[in-house]
């Protein structure tokens, strides 16, 4: 077996909920070759492949994950020509916003506070303060699961709310954005606002894994979870933000711990707006 690949990796350190068990199999991916490899090395085995990024948007369970998990974090690089950006998978969202204002450049500030990668946002067509990833993307370039890299267009990704057609066409590694000119103070200032209100209005320094639930229409899920009497509820060692009704927090808990709070938290709602709120983060089964 090549040095690349790990067996029985803990994942709860490479996730932002600090949750869950080891990955059978498991590649730290620093170059597109580590992924084409990885790639080929599961369907040799008839592997279920998940790509991770930043490790935010998914609860692992306790048990682990019975596959082959390709860490894209540390696939990095970033080039600019004029308003276009080429950024590798496991280039940080946040760096990205920044870096763009300091160019004049607008269409990420959104992201500023969002804690994930290239890869991640694009996969879950990551948005906020009403933009999202697909307003800036004109193409993603993948592995798919037969080792070749392949250029997608926007259109080709099925993007929609808080979802994409990957990793079902193949795992990201690199996307092309295209961005608009602005004036860099008032990018700035988008920015600090974003990063203001974000502090303001969610538990942002707990272990979180995110928004746990998609917006229902014409509505907000922490608003119901907060109006069914749930804030500051916990199962085991997790509970509801007293912050942010959309967030749960792990004090200690386990993945268990979290998903029976999810099922709870989903079944409350229904009971007293017979609304049925759709998670929003990935749980591996």
């Amino acid at each position: 077996m090549s040095s690349v690949v790990r067996e029985n990796v803990p994942l709860a350190p490479y996730t932002t909920f600090r949750l869950g068990g080891p990955a059978r199999y498991f590649v730290n991916a620093r170059t597109v070759d580590d992924v084409v490899f990885a790639v080929k090395f599961a369907r040799e085995r008839g592997l279920r492949v998940l790509p991770l990024g930043a490790g935010s948007d998914v609860l692992v369970p306790d048990s682990g994950f019975d596959g082959l998990v390709v860490r894209l974090v540390n696939l990095r690089g970033a080039v600019w020509n004029g308003n276009l950006l080429k950024a590798m998978a496991g280039e940080p969202l946040p760096k990205l916003a920044k870096e763009g204002a300091a160019r004049g450049l607008s269409g990420l500030e959104y992201v500023v506070g969002v804690p994930g990668t290239v890869g991640g946002g694009v996969a879950k067509n990551a948005g906020a303060h009403g933009r999202e990833m697909k307003d800036v993307l004109v193409e993603a370039y993948v592995v798919d699961e037969d080792g070749y890299v392949r250029t997608l267009k926007r259109e080709e990704l099925s993007l929609s709310y808080r979802s994409s057609s990957l990793p079902r066409e193949g795992i990201l590694v690199e996307a092309l954005l295209k961005l608009r000119e602005d004036d860099p103070a008032q990018i700035r200032r988008r920015i600090e606002e974003f990063l203001a209100y974000r502090e303001r209005t969610q538990p942002w320094t707990e272990r979180t894994a995110g928004c746990m639930f998609k917006n229902p229409p014409g509505d907000y899920a922490g608003r119901l979870i907060d109006m069914a009497g749930l804030k500051g509820f916990r199962i085991g060692g997790v509970k509801v933000s007293e912050k942010h009704a959309n967030f749960f927090i792990n004090e200690g808990g386990t993945a268990d711990d979290a998903i029976r709070l999810i099922e709870h938290v989903r079944e409350r709602v229904f009971e007293v707006f017979g609304i049925q709120l759709e998670v929003e983060i990935e749980i591996l089964r």
